[in-house]
């Protein structure tokens, strides 16, 4: 038989074939392989009474770090307006941590608690060339066209906890998922998903509600962080060094785009703030 792992707790794996859900353990053989089936693989497996085991990991189109998940076609950036307020530092530290390994997708969640600065990220991260939507479940045209977006994909959701991703899931599969909340003591998330999941819907739909977070560090160095603001990419070729970090070099077409309003400056902001982390932990 041939089914998607779903989910994986405690070394017991829910393998969902033919819209039926099982029950499996990796045969023990895996432990000596270099591959290990995790959540997302397309697998091989067969049933022993009432407990599969699996025999084979199919071909994987890729697999993500974090969290560690296999064959996603693209990743949805949740960023609430509000409760929990936003941090752009982390904002763009996640998408850089994916930027070279799947589509990425921007959803500013919660805009009708705080309009004005959705609008505002709205415009940020349309400008920098992402697919980016206003959402809310209170209106429930804006889950439909995100839910246009997702159908027939693989989607792998990733925010800060209390992001809203679990209700996201809810109203754009049908399926209730538990949910959190905000802390009143310290106005932060608090974590829901404590494990990776995918969801599955109809017309080969599957998103993965993965756990929160509150930081991140990214596994690049500081001279290669350009490389993962898109929008820099069609300005830098017009800087006078063709190793210019976009910083302290005269003639920069990057800092002269930030200037002229056609970089946005806050993530300009956040690459300084980004590049100059790096550069401590280098050093150390």
């Amino acid at each position: 038989m041939e089914g998607k792992i779903i989910k994986l707790t405690g070394g017991f794996y829910t393998v969902l074939s033919e819209d039926i859900e099982y029950t499996a353990r990796a045969r023990g053989n895996f432990r000596n392989e270099a591959i290990k089936p995790i959540v997302g693989d397309n697998v091989v497996f067969r049933m022993e009474n009432d407990l599969g085991y699996i025999t084979e990991v199919l071909p994987r189109h890729n697999v993500l770090k974090r969290p560690q998940v296999a064959n996603v076609d693209q990743v949805l950036v949740v960023i609430p307006t509000k409760d929990p307020q936003y941090n752009l530092n982390l904002v763009d530290k996640v998408i850089a941590s994916y930027e070279d390994e799947v589509d990425i997708l921007i959803a500013i969640n919660k805009y009708d608690l705080d309009k004005d600065s959705a609008e505002h990220l709205l415009k940020i991260y349309r400008g920098a060339g992402f697919k980016t939507f206003l959402i809310s479940y209170k209106y429930t045209f804006t889950i439909d066209l995100l839910r246009e977006y997702v159908r027939g994909k693989t989607t792998a959701l990733s925010g800060v906890s209390a992001a809203g991703k679990s209700t996201i899931i809810s109203n754009l599969l049908g399926k209730e998922i538990k949910v959190g909340g905000v802390s009143e003591k310290t106005r932060r998330g608090v974590h829901t998903t404590r494990h990776v999941e995918i969801f599955s819907g109809s017309d080969a739909t599957f998103i993965f509600d993965t756990p929160g977070f509150s930081s991140m560090k990214l596994d690049i160095g500081p001279a290669d962080l350009h490389n993962y603001y898109r929008e820099f990419r069609k300005y830098k070729e017009g800087c006078r060094f063709m190793d210019c970090k976009h910083i302290h070099e005269p003639d920069c077409a990057v800092k002269e785009a930030v200037m002229a309003g056609m970089i946005s400056e806050e993530r300009y902001d956040t690459y300084l703030q980004i590049y100059n982390e790096l550069s401590d932990e280098e050093r150390k």
